[in-house]
C-alpha cells in the first residue's frame, strides 16, 4: 500500500490535480494510518516515504502530512472510507468559485464512483474544524467533499479508487464549465453533513 500512495501522488500531479508539494492521501490498514509526507515532491515520492499514525493521532513513522487530522477524522466517522485523496481539482474549484455546478451525473462516471457531493464552508487548512466538516459531509453517503476556497476529498475501497473518484469528479467538472448552462444550477451544493442531490 505503501508503493500505491506513492503512485497515486505521482498520477495526481501528472493529472494537473496537485501541485508539486500539495496534496495528500492515506489508507487504512490494520489499525494504523498510512499518509503521504508532509512538504516532499509529489512527484518523486517513494514507499519509504510514507509516514504512518495511529488512529489517534500518534506519529510512529516518518513526518506526516499536515492535514493528517482531516484523514484521521474521516476514518473515525466514515466507517466505509478504506483510503483518503485530497487534491485541488482546478475545474472543480472554478465551478465552485462561480456559485454553481454541474450535474454529477453529467458523466455518468461521476455519478457511478462519487454518488453526491457536499459542500464544506472555508476552514483553515489542517485545522480539526476543517478535519470534522468534511467528515460530516461524507458521512451522509456522499463519496466526495468540496472545501471551499481549498480542495476536494474523496473516499475509497483502495487509494485508486479514490484516485478514480477524484478524476471523475474534476472530468465532470471540466465537462460543466465547457458545457455553460443550462448544465449549471446555481448553489445546488450541498452543504456539509446535507447530502445533495446528484440528478
Amino acid at each position: 500500500m505503501r508503493e500505491a500512495l506513492a503512485d497515486v501522488m505521482r498520477l495526481l500531479y501528472q493529472r494537473g490535480l496537485i501541485q508539486i508539494k500539495g496534496g495528500n492521501a492515506s489508507v487504512l490498514s490494520g489499525g494504523l494510518v498510512l499518509i503521504t509526507p508532509s512538504q516532499l515532491p509529489k512527484h518523486s515520492l517513494k514507499a519509504e516515504d510514507i509516514a504512518v499514525l495511529d488512529l489517534s493521532g500518534r506519529i510512529l513513522e516518518g513526518r506526516p502530512s499536515s492535514e493528517y487530522k482531516l484523514h484521521l477524522e474521516i476514518y473515525k466517522r466514515v466507517p466505509r472510507a478504506k483510503a483518503v485523496v485530497h487534491a485541488h481539482p482546478p475545474h472543480l474549484l472554478a465551478l465552485v468559485e462561480r456559485g454553481m455546478r454541474g450535474e454529477v451525473d453529467m458523466l455518468m462516471e461521476a455519478k457511478l464512483k462519487v454518488k453526491c457531493v457536499n459542500l464544506v464552508p472555508p476552514y483553515p487548512p489542517g485545522s480539526l474544524e476543517l478535519a470534522v466538516a468534511a467528515a460530516e459531509g461524507l458521512s451522509s453517503g456522499c463519496n466526495a467533499v468540496v472545501l471551499a476556497r481549498h480542495g476536494a476529498v474523496t473516499i475509497g475501497e483502495d487509494p485508486y479508487d479514490a484516485l478514480d473518484a477524484m478524476e471523475a469528479l474534476e472530468d465532470a467538472a471540466k465537462i460543466a464549465l465547457l458545457a455553460g448552462p443550462p448544465g449549471f444550477e446555481p448553489g445546488t451544493f450541498g452543504s456539509a453533513g446535507r447530502r445533495s442531490d446528484p440528478g
